[in-house]
């Protein structure tokens, strides 16, 4: 069994989309309105729809994006970086064994993104 999709609200959709393209090579799936599904090369689905309130999630909850590489982890710091995202916990890295770092999407969910040497 995969999980196979996250569904989250957003106040600007827009830039919800922007970012998760952007960063993560996320496609647009299709439209549903007034929403979108979002998907990746391995068939991960993101649903997002705008609401008018965003919820509040304790402070350790977290979507994580888990890639191939050291390198793809410093390539999206980087690329975060450059776009002016929020960086929540700044990247850590041990040379060939972890690397990772934390930001915040528009709306504010926190998003880990890390490589393991496993």
């Amino acid at each position: 069994m995969n999980l196979n999709h996250v569904h989250i609200g957003t106040k600007d959709l827009k830039k919800s989309i922007d970012f998760y393209c952007l960063l993560f090579g996320f496609k647009t799936k299709f439209n549903h309105d007034p929403g979108v599904f979002l998907s990746n090369d391995a068939g991960f689905l993101i649903a997002i729809d705008p609401v008018d309130e965003i919820l509040k999630f304790p402070a350790w909850f977290h979507l994580g994006f888990c890639l191939n590489s050291e390198a793809e982890v410093q390539s999206i710091y980087q690329k975060a970086k450059e776009l002016k995202v929020k960086i929540a916990r700044d990247l850590m890295t041990e040379k060939d064994q972890f690397a990772s770092f934390f930001i915040l999407d528009p709306d504010g969910y926190k998003i880990e993104v890390s490589w393991h040497n496993e």
